[in-house]
């Protein structure tokens, strides 16, 4: 989202006539991308890189080392800056470049850093003026775009480039690896269609897992440079298509054999292959069926019409899953995940801090103290031990593998240019540079498909990186072949095992990962097992999200080493709503369990076809060591707090336990409404209500207006037929009513339910009966996540309410207004239960555990007169819905409304003697806290 023309017109104003290159450009850059740009805070340290070094050859025949001003790497721009009084054509003399303009000086940056990361763009600036050189044009240094920093609000769409999703690394890899989607899908049918016994046989299930791993992963191999050409798989898989299931396993043979083991006379095409191990090729006892011309064509294709080498492998494993039945994903709650998405796990988990570790010790003028800094770095990254025990297909795994590689090869490039610096040649070519392996990361996975993909995924990782390495050191002894052993990734069922048997806690670093998202009415027998095993004998344990068993298992794991830090992707239910209380309190009474940073409610997207849209949150949490400040993420906003509660806002670690009615005694009771239970025969629509009276006039009088959420908010008119004081004689005088009762009857007592079939004995009656005699207060039981207030209005007593919503009988002007006030709906925000994002509003947790205000007669006086104000308000705008009216977007249609909300927030701030000013952090905490002493010695 790009600053507002507000916000562009104040860094317009904030930078004019100034600027000086070595004290400020950092500083500018910062400002010009959040305030431009709208790039976030925390975003800032991995979005844009200062001070790059580079190392190549001089004017004056030697090697040395630049730095960068700065470079933004996923979007390939690279930004040369000048003090705001430098002409950006004049050419610059220095003694070891010669006569350099600014562009130029760019330019001789990009012919020295590594081909994979060379920039698409390079801004020349000197805080006045802008030049974007696209480095695709046939003369970039003469087809400039130029801005003045006095035109940027009106042309700031031309620096679209620098964040746009088209131009980002991620969307390319994510084009590619999508296209790879086709040939993987083709090659997947095909294959199955082969096993015979597909469906029955685990063992067939298996070897077609292992069978088109090693297809895919042969495809990657030639087109990566690890065999003898880029079609060479492809090419052996011609000829007679009766002979390639033959040649096949002549093929996975010599390819598991060293070269030094092999038959010194086999001439065939497989002894061509070099050797692979690393276990791909290990298991001789896998079956491969018998295979035709369609199989060999497939993989025809596959080997000729696409790169397979340039596929993001942590993309890859999501797009290779996703060739599986999408039933058969939702049963085993996989729901993968996009690259964006595991950074904002992993990032603040660790990288984050990794990354600041690594500019800081760049920073160091001394060389030597550099070489230190750096060095203790390196030790630590190659220390690293990660875990991620619902580990699917291994994405997380992948991508934090990249970034530690990725740190590593920074501070190789620093070293050797460190070394050049002191005229010295780097030694080390051998494969002791590269010290971050495959054996620091571990998984868990239940399905062997995924366990075989994660393995695959984590050798491209490896083969790519280290082709990267060898950009920045061409004599590196260090062969891709054979690959590295892999055995780390591990079949089971992690609810089931001790962690400590795939990773010793002393040894582990951080747990990272997204386990299954299966609702808590979802599970199996086997699952609800596995919870009550965990969680043992405690409230709602068959009720609760199969997520919250991994924090269980994680904490357990963790008391064996509290230095350990974790972070899991997890249903937002979670922290939300009756499941509150029994997992989390489950968890701080058994640990010392600390919150220390978290995602408040995102969509968790994936990379497949069938995309899953799931509502999740992230949690880091650690046990026994606390961080000291921790980090809210919510959507666009990331603030520091002192303490996260489960609910994931600042405040105590106090659980508002839903309660059968409200924990202070000065609240009205609140219910859900009537549960009418008619099977569609006692409630009407306008045109089914005229219907009926034309042909039972006399029916009219048992006729009721009925409310719902969806009658309350969007103004959608129903009626009910009310018969719960008709006398048999009026039933017998209404043949169509009769008729209707006489169908409910029948519906009840078919019922599978034992308390449905008892109300079949009084069928003109209601399930459960909620209306009310005197006015009440009308609550929707779900509100859209959008609106600022929840909806809420009065009903007369001859209205119906539904279980749709909830009532608050006998409420007046005042219980209105401190329900609809901020303070409430921040409360309802925090501990509410969502569908999917929207707002479930429950008298037991919402209502009931709501402690009210203490006002003095002049402020309960207040509030009133600013209820009626919203009442009033609403009155104006008679025509319009609550739908309309509390949408965000219509706001400044209805400023009197807004104005009289406004008003109605402050008032009940005075009342609970505070002024925040509607900051809606300092409220909820303020909440928990009187939630905290009014419950005092109930919490234990």
């Amino acid at each position: 989202m790009a600053g507002t023309k507000k916000d562009l017109q104040e860094f317009v104003k904030r930078w004019k006539g100034r600027g000086r290159e070595d004290e400020e450009d950092q500083k500018f850059w910062n400002d010009f991308l959040m305030s431009c740009l709208g790039i976030s805070p925390e975003s800032l340290v991995s979005f844009i890189d200062y001070q790059k070094k580079v190392y190549g050859k001089a004017a004056d025949g030697k090697y040395h080392r630049r730095k960068i001003d700065a470079y933004i790497p996923d979007h390939r721009v690279l930004i040369e800056q000048k003090s705001a009084d430098k002409d950006l054509d004049k050419p610059r003399n220095n003694r070891e470049y010669g006569w350099e303009t600014p562009y130029e000086q760019a330019h001789w940056y990009y012919a020295n850093m590594p081909i994979s990361i060379r920039p698409d763009y390079i801004i020349t600036c000197n805080f006045q003026t802008f030049r974007i050189h696209n480095l695709d044009s046939e003369k970039p240094d003469q087809d400039y775009v130029e801005i003045s920093l006095d035109e940027l609000p009106k042309h700031i769409h031309l620096f679209d480039f620098i964040k746009s999703e088209q131009t980002s690394r991620i969307h390319k890899e994510q084009e590619l690896s999508k296209a790879s989607e086709q040939y993987i899908t083709k090659l997947y049918d095909a294959l199955t269609s082969r096993y015979k016994h597909l469906e029955d046989s685990k063992e067939e299930q298996r070897s077609l897992n292992i069978l088109i791993t090693r297809i895919v992963f042969l495809l990657y191999a030639e087109d990566a440079d690890l065999l003898y050409s880029h079609t060479a798989f492809g090419d052996y898989c011609q000829g007679d298509p009766v002979q390639l299931r033959g040649k096949l396993i002549a093929l996975f043979k010599a390819l598991d054999t060293p070269e030094t083991e092999r038959d010194e006379y086999d001439d065939s095409p497989a002894s061509a292959f070099p050797y692979m191990n690393g276990g791909l090729f290990s298991d001789a006892t896998s079956i491969i069926p018998t295979l035709d011309a369609e199989i060999a064509t497939i993989i025809a294709e596959a080997s000729s019409d696409f790169n397979w080498s340039e596929i993001s492998p942590t993309i890859f494993g999501s797009v290779f899953e996703s060739t599986l039945n999408p039933e058969t994903r939702a049963e085993n709650g996989m729901h993968y995940t996009t690259v964006e998405n595991i950074h904002r796990v992993i990032d603040p988990l660790f990288l984050n801090e990794l990354r600041r570790d690594l500019h800081a010790a760049e920073g160091y003028k001394s060389v030597d103290e550099q070489r230190r800094k750096l060095a203790a770095l390196h030790e630590r990254i190659a220390s690293i031990r990660v875990l991620d025990p619902a580990c699917g297909s291994g994405n997380f795994l992948t991508e934090t593998y990249l970034q530690l590689r990725e740190i590593e090869n920074r501070i190789i490039e620093d070293e050797v240019a460190i070394d050049a610096e002191k005229g010295k040649q780097s030694l080390l070519v051998d494969d002791s540079r590269i010290r971050v392996k495959l054996s620091q990361f571990y998984g868990i996975e239940i399905n062997s498909f995924a366990v075989a993909v994660a393995k695959t995924a984590l050798w491209i990782s490896e083969v790519q990186m280290l082709a990267k390495t060898r950009e920045l050191l061409p004599a590196l002894d260090k062969e891709p072949l054979p690959l590295s052993k892999n055995e780390n990734i591990h079949e089971d069922n992690a609810l089931a095992i001790d962690w400590n048997t795939v990773l010793p806690a002393d040894q582990c670093s951080y747990i990272c990962g997204n386990p299954p998202f299966y609702g808590g009415k979802r599970l199996d027998e086997s699952q609800r097992k596995d919870m009550r095993a965990l969680f043992g004998k405690i409230k709602l344990v068959n009720s609760i999200d199969y997520v919250s068993a991994w924090y269980v298992k994680a904490c357990d794991y963790m008391m064996g080493n509290q230095a350990i830090r974790a972070a899991l992707v997890s249903t937002n239910s979670i922290c939300q709503g009756e499941q509150v209380y029994p997992i989390w309190h489950t968890l701080m009474g058994r640990y010392p369990l600390h919150i220390n940073f978290c995602w408040r409610t995102f969509v968790w997207d994936n990379q497949a076809i069938e995309k899953a849209h799931v509502h999740v949150i992230i949690v880091g949490f650690s046990v026994g060591q606390e961080e000291r400040l921790k980090e809210i993420f919510d959507g666009d906003a990331h603030y520091y707090v002192e303490h996260i509660n489960p609910y994931l806002v600042e405040g105590p670690d106090v659980i508002a336990e839903a309660a059968p009615s409200p924990i202070d005694h000065r609240a009205l009771t609140c219910v859900y409404g009537s549960l009418i239970n008619d099977g569609g025969n006692f409630i009407m629509k306008p045109d089914e209500l005229d219907e009926y009276l034309r042909i039972e006039p006399q029916g009219e009088r048992f006729i009721r207006p009925l409310v719902g959420s969806d009658e309350l908010i969007k103004g959608k008119k129903r009626f009910v037929l009310y018969l719960r004081d008709a006398s048999p004689s009026e039933l017998l005088s209404m043949p169509d009513a009769k008729r209707r009762v006489e169908n409910v009857r029948a519906i009840r007592l078919e019922s599978s339910a034992e308390a449905t079939r008892k109300t079949a004995s009084t069928p003109q009656r209601f399930y459960f009966d909620g209306t009310c005699t005197r006015r009440f207060l009308v609550i929707p039981s779900v509100s859209s996540e959008r609106r600022r207030y929840v909806p809420m209005a009065f009903c007369e007593p001859d209205v119906v309410a539904t279980n749709l919503v909830s009532t608050v009988e006998g409420a007046g002007l005042y219980e209105f207004g401190v329900l609809t006030s901020q303070a409430h709906n921040a409360w309802m925000r925090s501990v509410a239960g969502r569908l999917k994002s929207d707002y479930r509003y429950s008298p037991k947790t919402v209502y009931n555990t709501f402690v009210w205000p203490t006002p003095s007669e002049e402020q309960r006086f207040a509030i009133e007169a600013h209820a009626q104000a919203v009442l009033d308000a609403r009155k104006r705008y008679s025509d319009c819905t609550l739908a309309q009216l509390y949408d965000p977007k219509n706001e400044w249609l209805f400023p009197e409304l807004v104005s009289a909300h406004k008003a109605l927030d402050k008032a009940v701030e005075a009342a609970y003697g505070v002024d925040f000013d509607g900051d809606e952090k300092k409220i909820v905490a303020h909440l928990f806290k009187l939630y905290a002493q009014m419950t005092e010695g109930e919490q234990q």
